[in-house]
């Protein structure tokens, strides 16, 4: 969510490390989400294409709630 980071690593558990090679339905982070909205923060969580430029057009999926398993975009080569 926006502005978590003030939180510290308090109510995340990362289950990957900076470096480690990770894979399409691999967990990368467990967090409790009623203690990070306990203590006023927003759970909306921004996603960032970094490599862009890699791809002819990224296609977001956008006014939905998205669930474990849901396509997010679709990276168009």
């Amino acid at each position: 969510g926006m502005d978590t980071v003030k939180l510290e690593g308090k109510y995340f558990s990362p289950k990957v490390k900076e470096g480690d090679s990770v894979s399409k339905g691999q967990i990368l982070i467990e967090f409790d989400m009623e203690g990070i909205k306990k203590d006023g923060y927003s759970l909306i969580t921004p996603v960032v294409v970094t490599n862009q430029d890699n791809f002819a057009d990224v296609v977001f999926q956008t006014g939905m709630t998205v669930n474990n398993g849901d396509p997010l975009m679709t990276l168009i080569k």
